[in-house]
């Protein structure tokens, strides 16, 4: 396997909201760093995308300061979004 961007693509339903009958999802591309900081071409991908309408979010995945603890932040708004 190699080495895509992002990491992950996670699908989140959005409820009572259907097309054709099919159930639908808001589509949320993650990427992984431990420090949570994207280098100068990752931060380019990000914007590509966004703009492109490829992912509705993405979020910046990095370890939190307690042992196990993962926080995500949204690249678009800079704003920490709780998962769990």
């Amino acid at each position: 396997i190699g080495t895509g961007f992002p990491d992950f693509i996670a699908f989140k339903p959005i409820l009572d909201h259907k097309v054709d009958g099919f159930h639908t999802h808001k589509v949320i591309g993650v990427e992984s760093k431990s420090n949570g900081t994207l280098d100068k071409k990752e931060k380019e991908k990000c914007t590509f995308l966004l703009k492109h309408n490829i992912f509705k979010d993405i979020l910046i995945a990095r370890k939190g300061e307690k042992k196990g603890k993962i926080e995500c932040i949204n690249f678009k708004t800079k704003e920490e979004v709780l998962i769990f």
